[in-house]
């Protein structure tokens, strides 16, 4: 009886082209990614998380400067509608 669940089949492994590490395919290691065949990304989630960090820090200064831009338009529609006082 010491075979009680062979017929259950091991949790599939992905290497991370990253770091090269290999983990469980699942929720835990990977991000769900719909348009991949088995649901998850290929980079695993620590590596993933990593490049959006150093993606999200060199887009900083574009990203302020279109929320200036924007706050700037919306200023100006709404002082050109006389629905804004300036302090």
């Amino acid at each position: 009886m010491s075979q009680r669940y062979s017929d259950v089949p091991d949790r599939p492994r992905r290497q991370c082209p990253a770091c090269f590490r290999t983990l469980v395919v699942c929720a835990d290691n990977f991000h769900a990614d719909s348009l991949c065949a088995d649901g998850f990304t290929r980079k695993c989630a620590d590596c993933r998380n990593e490049a959006e960090r150093i993606r999200y820090s060199l887009e900083a200064p574009q990203r302020a400067r279109q929320k200036r831009e924007r706050r700037a338009e919306r200023r100006a529609y709404f002082e050109s509608t006389g629905r804004y006082e300036a302090a």
